[in-house]
């Protein structure tokens, strides 16, 4: 299966907990993060076509990026793939200039 990726990823080791309307939860690490998704790996499954509510627990930062909205576009394994959806504008900023602050030179 071939992945499409619109926007460059950066390697970010960090913590994500996810959560659904039907109480579904678990907790993941992020393998890497764009401004329009990222891919994680985690012991709890997920099924491609999940929404997923998230947290993201940033390195070097006091805040957690809060995502309501992010659709599972594929599993392999224990690594699956985000996309984040409807975002409001601050988090869009917040993940821009996260994106940004670690992108290679």
């Amino acid at each position: 299966m071939k992945e499409t990726r619109n926007a460059p990823r950066i390697r970010l080791g960090c913590r994500l907990f996810f959560s659904n309307e039907n109480h579904y939860e678990g907790e993941a690490n992020i393998v890497d993060l764009s401004k329009s998704g990222c891919a994680a790996e985690s012991e709890t499954s997920v099924e491609v076509g999940m929404i997923l509510e998230l947290s993201i627990f940033l390195p070097d930062y006091d805040w957690r990026l809060h995502i309501d909205h992010a659709i599972v576009r594929w599993v392999h394994g224990q690594t699956f793939g985000l996309e984040f959806q409807n975002l409001r504008p601050v988090q869009r900023e917040r993940l821009r200039r996260l994106v940004e602050k670690f992108k290679a030179p």
